[in-house]
């Protein structure tokens, strides 16, 4: 016959959990620590009868009232700040380690609760990695020489740049939420949305629509003026963005309009 749980103790199946947990008293007298949580914490084995402020480092004790709050998560383990509040826990050797916290009552002895503990270094530098890039690329958009828009598939602009604003003599932000038809001239609009149509429908999960091709563009104060264009289609979490680099031509002779231009005076 197999193994039943009711012959399993509860302090093998917690001697087998991969993440740190640790079983307190309401006081926050540790009572038991399983071999994760004394690897976590640097210990040969996490001390029974040791209280929980033992790993929590002073400024941490006086920025959330631990006891207080892991009594909360107890009594709600589905509390929503338990999602974006981690604690900071303190190895034997001084190493602080940013923990996100889980706690749960155990049946039949509604004094004790469990802490399960998880080490969120890894995914909090993922986290700082990510909010650089995005502080990167925000940077480099917004000092592009050429103009960068972005619309939905709506073809509502969600985002454009100062160049754009400036090219089209719009005030800082007044492009946010416009239809992009606005920067077209309207005896063009009716093809533009064709072709955008079209792109939209195509297979390509994202490519360049035209490789630099000649568009004509329509400013707030009714000029219209030739544009070099390169358009791609991003497929994203919430559907398409089409992405619009663009450029004014000066008195040059017009670039060769690509098979998938976007609109042209033709």
């Amino acid at each position: 016959m197999g193994l039943t749980l009711h012959e399993v103790s509860a302090v093998s199946l917690l001697d087998g959990f991969p993440e740190p947990t640790l079983v307190m008293d309401s006081e926050g007298i540790i009572e038991y620590g399983n071999p994760a949580a004394a690897t976590l914490l640097h210990e040969a084995a996490v001390p029974s009868g040791a209280s929980i402020l033992r790993y929590l480092p002073e400024d941490e004790r006086s920025r959330l009232a631990p006891l207080q709050w892991l009594r909360r998560w107890a009594d709600e383990p589905a509390a929503p700040e338990l999602k974006h509040v981690h604690l900071v826990c303190r190895t034997t050797a001084g190493e602080r380690i940013p923990v996100q916290v889980r706690v749960g009552r155990l049946t039949g002895h509604p004094g004790h609760c469990v802490v399960m503990l998880q080490d969120v270094r890894a995914s909090q530098a993922r986290i700082q990695q990510t909010r650089e890039a995005h502080r990167l690329a925000a940077r480099m958009l917004a000092i592009s020489a050429d103009a960068i828009i972005a619309a939905d598939e709506a073809l509502r602009i969600v985002y454009a740049n100062p160049a754009a604003h400036r090219l089209f003599e719009v005030q800082a932000g007044d492009l946010i939420g416009q239809s992009l038809d606005t920067l077209i001239p309207p005896r063009l609009r009716s093809l533009h949305r064709q072709r955008m149509k079209k792109f939209a429908t195509e297979s390509s999960p994202a490519r360049l629509m035209g490789d630099r091709a000649q568009i004509t563009g329509f400013t707030a104060t009714g000029k219209e003026i030739p544009l070099e264009a390169s358009i791609a289609k991003i497929t994203t979490a919430s559907g398409y963005v089409f992405s619009a680099h663009l450029r004014e031509l000066r008195a040059t002779a017009p670039s060769n309009t690509g098979p998938h231009a976007v609109v042209t005076d033709h």
